[in-house]
C-alpha cells in the first residue's frame, strides 16, 4: 500500500513531530540536546527554514517551523536524522532508528491557529505532567515571551502583529497565554498532528479541498452508527440536566408564548401569519403574529408586564423557536434560553459562562468545545465603529453585491469577515475596532479575562467574533469543531442598549441560549452510551395468568416502597424466559417472577451484578433498598 502524501502549501507553517522508537528516549543528557541543537541549526541555514517555536522532550520532539517549499522541509529532517541518529547511536552503542515511523506534520491556518499552536509548542512540557521540571533552554518559551534571545528563532508576521517593537511582542504575547488552551483545541491540534491534516477552520479547510482535491480535515474513529434508539428520551435526558443545573444557580423558569405580536423589531428570521394569509378553512389570521424566533423579545416582554422582575431577575425558558429561510421555509430548533436582568458588572457574565462550562462538563463534553469571546466595547462606542466601516465601504458600493449592500447598511463588520479577493484588499486599510474601545472598556474587558483565568476557565480571545444579535461589550459563543457543520453549541453577550431600546428606559440585561440540536448531535457522535438511559427500572412477570392479580398488587406495593423507580407489569402472557429477554432488551436492571399466591416465594434477579434472590414482598422491599444504595 503506497503512503499517504503529505499536504503542503506553500507558505503556510507546519507543525512537526518526532517520537522515540517504542517510546524510548532520544535525549539523555545536555551534550545530546546541545548536538542536536547544532544539527538543527545547520539544516536550518542550509534549507532556508524558518522556525518559530520549539520543545524537546526526552521521548519526543516539536518545531513549528515555515519552510520555503515541499521538498526543503523533507530535506531538513532527513539532514537532521542523518546526522543526529549516526551520533546517538555511537555515543549509547546501539543500531538502528531512533524515530518511531515518519515524522508527523500538520499545516496550519495562520490567523486562526498560528499564536495557538505557538503556545502549543512553548507550553507543552507545562501539560505534560511526567515532565515537569524541564531546562528552559530545550524550549523556545523563554524566547518568546522575552525572557532570553535565541538565533535560531524567526518570529512569524502573526507574532510581529502584536506589537511594534520586540517588547510589545512579548508582552503581547506573554498575556495572550495565560489563558489555558482547552482540552478541545489540544485535542484538535493533536489529532491533526497524528493523522497529517490542515489545523484551520471548518471554512478554511474546504477552501484547502478545493484546492488539492482531497479531505484535509481529520476523520473520527470507529464505523458510523448504523440506528439510533429512542430520541424522546434522549431530548428528555438532556433537557433535564439543563434543568437541574439552571436551579442550582438559582434561576426561576418561565414559559413564552409560541405567537407573539408583530411589533417594531425586525422579524428576518421569523415566520409571519398575515391577515391575508388563510392556513386553511378553519383557521384564518385576523391579526399580524409572528412565530417565536428567539426568547430574548419574549423575556423582555415578560419583565414589562411584571414590575417585581425589572430590578434584578434570572430567567430561564425552553422551548422550540422557528427561522425561516428566503422567507418561505420554515425551520424549527430546541432552545434554552438564559436571560439576566439588572446586573450592571462583570459578574454577571462571568456566572453565565461559569454555568455554561458546568453543563458542558455535566456532559462531558469538555474536551469536546471550546469557548471564544471578544469585546465590543459600549454600544455607542460599537455604533461609532460600524458608522466609520459604513464611510470607509461607501466608495466603493457601485462594486457590492445586493448580499454586500445589506452587510453595509445593517451589519457592515461582517465585510471584515468575508475572503472575496475584493473584501480582503479593501480590509487592509479598513478601520480597525481596537481604536474604538475605550480604556474604560478595555480594562473592563482585562478583569473579565484575568477572572476566568483564576476560575479555570479555558478561553480564546477571538478579535474576529461579532454579535449575531444587538449586543455590547462581552460577547462569547461555544464551538464543537468535531461537528464540522452548525460548530455552535451556545452564543451569548451583554445587550443593555437593545434592551433598554425595548423597554423605554435603562436597563442591564446579559443572556445566551444553548442550541441543544448541535448539542445533541455532538453528544450522539461522542457520548452514545451517555444517552442510554434506563427506561424500565423493574419487570414485574407473573409465573402463570392465575398469578397475575397477584403481579399487579406487589407492583403497587413496590411503586410506593420506591417513588423514584420506573416499575412496570408484563402482561404479554408469554414463556417466562421470553419475558425476561424482553426485559433486559429494555435495559431494566430488577426481574422479579411473582407465584399465585402471596405467601410463595417472589424471585428475583438483579442484572446489574448477576445475582438470584428469593423472598416474600418483605424481602423483595429490604434487597432492593440495599442494591440500590450500594
Amino acid at each position: 500500500m503506497s503512503r499517504r502524501e503529505r499536504i503542503y502549501i506553500p507558505g503556510l507553517p507546519q507543525l512537526i513531530q518526532l517520537k522515540g522508537h517504542n517510546n524510548d528516549r532520544l535525549f539523555i543528557d545536555d551534550e545530546d540536546y546541545q548536538s542536536f541543537f547544532n544539527f538543527l541549526d545547520n539544516a536550518l541555514t542550509h534549507y532556508s527554514c524558518q522556525l518559530h517555536a520549539y520543545t524537546l522532550l526526552p521521548h519526543k520532539l516539536l518545531l513549528l517551523l515555515t519552510p520555503p517549499s515541499k521538498e526543503s522541509l523533507s530535506r531538513l529532517i532527513q539532514q537532521v536524522g542523518r546526522s543526529y541518529v549516526p551520533y546517538y547511536n555511537n555515543k549509547y552503542h546501539r543500531s538502528g532508528s531512533l524515530w518511531e515511523g515518519r515524522y508527523n506534520s500538520c499545516p496550519i491556518e495562520p490567523g486562526a491557529y498560528l499564536l495557538l499552536t505557538q503556545q502549543f509548542v512553548d507550553t507543552y512540557e507545562k501539560l505534560q505532567a511526567d515532565w515537569q521540571g524541564l531546562n528552559p533552554a530545550w524550549c523556545s518559551y523563554s524566547h518568546n515571551i522575552g525572557e532570553a534571545a535565541l538565533e535560531r528563532i524567526t518570529p512569524h508576521a502573526e507574532y510581529l502583529k502584536l506589537g511594534d517593537t520586540a517588547t510589545q511582542q512579548a508582552i503581547h504575547y506573554r498575556r495572550f497565554i495565560q489563558a489555558s488552551l482547552s482540552l478541545a483545541i489540544q485535542a484538535r491540534i493533536q489529532n491533526c498532528l497524528n493523522q497529517n491534516c490542515v489545523l484551520g477552520t471548518p471554512k478554511y479547510c474546504q477552501q484547502v479541498e478545493a484546492l488539492v482535491h482531497r479531505y484535509v480535515r481529520p476523520r473520527h474513529c470507529g464505523r458510523p452508527r448504523k440506528h439510533y434508539h429512542n430520541q424522546v428520551s434522549d431530548w428528555v435526558w438532556l433537557e433535564n440536566q439543563a434543568s437541574r443545573l439552571l436551579q442550582r444557580y438559582s434561576y426561576q423558569e418561565i414559559r413564552l408564548p409560541l405567537l407573539e405580536k408583530w411589533g417594531e423589531e425586525r422579524a428576518d428570521n421569523v415566520f409571519a401569519f398575515r391577515h391575508d394569509r388563510a392556513l386553511d378553512n378553519d383557521f384564518i389570521c385576523n391579526h399580524q403574529a409572528l412565530l417565536r424566533g428567539d426568547g430574548t423579545m419574549g423575556s423582555l416582554r415578560a419583565i414589562a408586564q411584571h414590575q417585581h422582575l425589572q430590578a434584578t431577575s434570572r430567567l430561564w425558558y425552553l422551548g422550540t423557536m422557528f427561522r425561516s429561510n428566503s422567507g418561505t421555509n420554515i425551520e424549527q430548533y430546541q432552545q434554552v434560553g438564559v436571560e439576566a436582568f439588572g446586573y450592571q458588572h462583570i459578574d454577571i457574565e462571568l456566572e453565565h459562562i461559569m454555568l455554561q462550562y458546568d453543563f458542558f462538563q455535566s456532559l462531558q463534553l469538555k474536551s469536546h468545545v471550546e469557548l471564544k469571546i471578544n469585546t465590543l466595547a459600549s454600544g455607542e462606542e460599537f455604533s461609532r465603529f460600524r458608522e466609520a466601516l459604513r464611510l470607509y465601504y461607501q466608495p466603493f458600493t457601485t462594486l457590492f453585491n445586493d448580499e454586500w449592500a445589506n452587510w453595509l447598511q445593517h451589519t457592515p463588520e461582517k465585510l471584515l469577515q468575508e475572503s472575496d479577493p475584493l473584501l480582503k484588499l479593501l480590509q487592509v486599510k479598513a478601520p480597525k475596532r481596537e481604536a474604538f474601545i475605550s480604556p474604560a472598556a478595555r480594562q473592563r474587558f482585562e478583569s473579565l479575562i484575568q477572572a476566568l483565568n483564576q476560575m479555570g476557565i479555558p478561553f480564546m480571545v477571538d478579535a474576529d467574533l461579532y454579535p449575531a444579535n444587538d449586543y455590547c461589550h462581552t460577547i462569547f459563543e461555544w464551538h464543537a469543531e468535531k461537528l464540522e457543520n452548525d460548530t455552535l453549541l451556545c452564543r451569548g453577550g451583554r445587550y443593555d442598549t437593545n434592551a433598554s431600546r425595548q423597554l423605554g428606559k435603562p436597563v442591564f440585561a446579559c443572556g445566551f441560549a444553548f442550541m441543544l440540536d448541535p448539542i445533541m448531535r455532538l453528544l450522539q457522535l461522542t457520548h452514545e452510551n451517555m444517552l442510554k438511559q434506563r427506561l424500565v427500572d423493574v419487570v414485574i412477570i407473573p409465573r402463570n395468568t392465575v398469578a397475575k392479580h397477584h403481579a399487579l398488587s406487589v407492583g403497587r406495593i413496590l411503586r410506593t416502597a420506591f417513588p423514584q423507580l420506573s416499575i412496570t407489569n408484563d402482561f404479554s402472557h408469554m414463556q417466562i424466559k421470553t419475558c425476561k429477554k424482553n426485559a433486559i432488551r429494555q435495559g431494566c436492571r430488577f426481574i422479579l417472577v411473582v407465584p399465585e399466591e402471596s405467601d410463595e416465594q417472589i424471585e428475583l434477579f438483579d442484572k446489574e451484578v448477576d445475582q438470584y434472590r428469593q423472598g416474600n414482598v418483605n424481602a423483595m422491599i429490604g434487597i432492593l433498598s440495599h442494591s440500590l444504595n450500594a
